[in-house]
């Protein structure tokens, strides 16, 4: 029973969405648990519709159960099944779903209604109208007029419609662009801004940086991104520090992370009898592969520790130390 009257609401909002939504294909729907453990309840939405050919454009992560409008929690958790109707209602426009629900998991079709005032506003500050699709976007986003003008209000450049979508996609909103702006980083370009963005460049990864070192301070946009690209955390930093790295410029630190000089390594070589080597001195040997064990065979086969250069000379010759007094 429930699954017809699933198919017959799916057919009736089919051919309703279509007319109401001026080309854009049924939007599918379906619902179940978040797992976020937030103080705002939440459940796991996921909007999908087929593009042309085999395409699937789809939306999917934890939304605020209350901006559900008309589903009710007690809908949700129903045991037998109920039908379920509600709205997502945004500044670009109104998503009506219909459907059904069971145990906190549901399916069904929901219509797109664009607000021609929005496409309007967007045109008038020079942005360009968005198509149906775009505006979609944006609506799924969560994208107003409140984020054009912070980015106006903070000097970015105007973005068109695709930097818009592409905004709100990768989550920039005004909170974080406001956070930005009290670390210090009014970055004026959005490429650079969704840079920041899509490789996690966070306002609390700004000031955890600025916390450890002066060094780290004032670092340009790009060094920022590369940092968080090769994974430099502010864990691995106060790693380096309590070795007695302290202060590393922005260029040793990403070397050493990028060539794998960790803090395992560093601890290893100095229980090898390589203590105290600089940060170049470390990048060089991990290059060239001197190991911890590889310098351990020398003090294991009798050896006086050769120094750190002639170490990495003899490395990259392929010489292995024997026990002395070997016989052949």
């Amino acid at each position: 029973m429930i699954r017809e009257a699933l198919t017959a609401a799916a057919l009736a909002l089919a051919s309703a969405g279509a007319a109401q939504s001026q080309g854009l294909p049924p939007i599918e729907w379906t619902i179940g648990p978040s797992g976020s453990q937030t103080a705002v309840p939440t459940v796991q939405l996921t909007l999908s519709y087929r593009t042309s050919g085999k395409g699937l454009n789809m939306n999917s992560r934890a939304w605020p159960r209350a901006e559900l409008q008309g589903l009710s929690p007690a809908q949700l958790a129903s045991p037998e099944g109920a039908p379920a109707r509600f709205r997502i209602a945004r500044e670009a426009g109104t998503l009506d779903c219909e459907g059904m629900v069971r145990r906190e998991r549901g399916t069904g079709e929901c219509r797109f209604s664009a607000d021609p005032g929005f496409a309007a506003a967007l045109e008038r500050r020079g942005i360009g109208r968005p198509t149906l699709r775009q505006q979609y976007q944006l609506a799924v986003q969560n994208v107003g007029m409140p984020l054009v003008q912070e980015l106006e209000r903070q000097g970015y450049e105007r973005p068109g419609i695709d930097k818009l979508v592409a905004a709100g996609i990768h989550g920039v909103s005004v909170t974080y662009l406001q956070a930005l702006d009290q670390s210090g980083y009014r970055l004026r370009s959005l490429d650079s801004l969704l840079s920041f963005r899509i490789h996690g460049v966070t306002p609390d990864y700004i000031r955890e940086l600025a916390a450890l070192s002066p060094q780290y301070r004032n670092l340009s946009p790009k060094e920022l991104v590369s940092m968080r690209i090769h994974g430099v955390s502010p864990e691995k930093v106060r790693g380096y520090a309590a070795l007695g790295y302290h202060n590393l410029s922005h260029a040793q630190i990403l070397s050493m992370t990028i060539h794998g000089v960790t803090p395992a390594y560093i601890r290893g070589m100095a229980d090898a009898g390589y203590g105290g080597l600089s940060a170049e001195q470390l990048v060089r040997m991990r290059i060239h592969g001197v190991t911890p064990a590889y310098a351990q065979e020398f003090k294991a086969r009798g050896y006086a520790l050769p120094s750190g250069d002639q170490l990495v000379r003899m490395r990259m010759s392929g010489f292995r130390p024997r026990a002395k007094n070997r016989q052949d």
